[in-house]
């Protein structure tokens, strides 16, 4: 989870503890405002790219990264290569 991801959370946490506590009208849209403006950063920041030092093929899906390796396909007999997945 990104420190931004962790903000938003953090954000949620308080506008809910804002309606249920009763807060100051003008406060809970102060709070609503921070939230739908860190929402709006996270939008808008380029998606980083999985760290990939030994040449294997990296996906991400959601949270979880799928790791996939080149591995010879019928040993040294064949001149392709086969890709093996696992999460």
């Amino acid at each position: 989870m990104t420190s931004y991801q962790k903000a938003i959370k953090a954000l949620e946490e308080c506008v809910k503890d804002a309606m249920e506590n009763d807060v100051d009208p003008g406060l809970q849209s102060e709070i609503w405002r921070h939230y739908q403006g860190m929402k709006a950063i996270q939008r808008q920041l380029p998606k980083p790219e999985p760290w990939n030092p030994d040449g294997n093929i990296y996906i991400t899906a959601g949270d979880q990264i799928l790791a996939a390796q080149q591995t010879d396909y019928f040993g040294s007999y064949s001149e392709g290569k086969d890709v093996v997945t696992f999460s």
